[in-house]
């Protein structure tokens, strides 16, 4: 896709390695949303593309459909299933949400969340497309075992 590279950037996740398997779950369009602390700025509106980079390298070009705010308590079946992490469910966007925020010292359950719905545009890594299945695999395996642990 030509002039992706002066696009704003964007990645999901807070390593090099969970930002991969999330640019992975973009790519093989299983997530098509994302949240973020409700203090922070919301950069992005409606029509708005990114690079989505995984670590220092961009793997796919997407665009922001919709974008508003919400409580951490108000975040619904159908929006976790559009954020596509873990098994897909209502379940596990708790457990994995609350543990993220509360470990930056700002999990409350009535908290404000900015949301974004977005779509894939282009795919910039085909390295990483080939490997999607693979992320999306590990990552259901993963909400298989922590939800089985209770967690």
């Amino acid at each position: 896709m030509p002039g992706w590279g002066h696009l704003p950037c964007c990645a999901f996740g807070s390593t090099p390695d969970v930002q991969e398997r999330l640019a992975a779950l973009v790519i093989a369009g299983r997530k098509r949303a994302t949240v973020w602390d409700g203090r922070e700025e919301n950069p992005t509106e409606p029509g708005m593309r990114w690079a989505v980079m995984a670590g220092p390298r961009p793997v796919a070009v997407m665009e922001t459909v919709a974008v508003g705010r919400r409580r951490f308590a108000a975040i619904d079946d159908a929006f976790a299933a559009l954020e596509g992490e873990g098994d897909g469910s209502l379940r596990f966007w708790r457990l994995a949400h609350e543990d993220y925020f509360g470990r930056r010292g700002a999990f409350d359950p009535d908290m404000w969340l900015w949301w974004e719905e977005f779509r894939l545009v282009a795919v910039v890594d085909d390295a990483l497309a080939k490997a999607a299945p693979a992320h999306v695999a590990a990552e259901e395996a993963e909400a298989r075992t922590r939800l089985a642990a209770g967690g």
